[in-house]
């Protein structure tokens, strides 16, 4: 688990949750816990499902570096 996860998690939730006008919404820790949990499983590099979606349409199939040509031609 990432340190920045972790400090971003103590910011919002637990300095938020410290303050009795928000205790009405943070009482109910089923209702947010479980699913934030369940995000962080399934969290990947950012844009990573957007990434494979536009190297499915790439020419090439994603094989060369982004912006390197795969039939460079030469001009003489």
């Amino acid at each position: 688990m990432s340190w920045g996860y972790i400090s971003a998690f103590w910011t919002t939730v637990v300095m938020s949750c410290m303050h009795p006008l928000n205790w009405e919404a943070c009482l109910p820790v089923h209702e947010w816990l479980s699913p934030a949990i369940g995000d962080y499983i399934r969290l990947e590099e950012p844009y990573a499902s957007e990434k494979r979606a536009l190297e499915q349409f790439r020419l090439d199939g994603g094989q060369a570096e982004p912006g390197r040509r795969t039939n460079p031609r030469t001009i003489d």
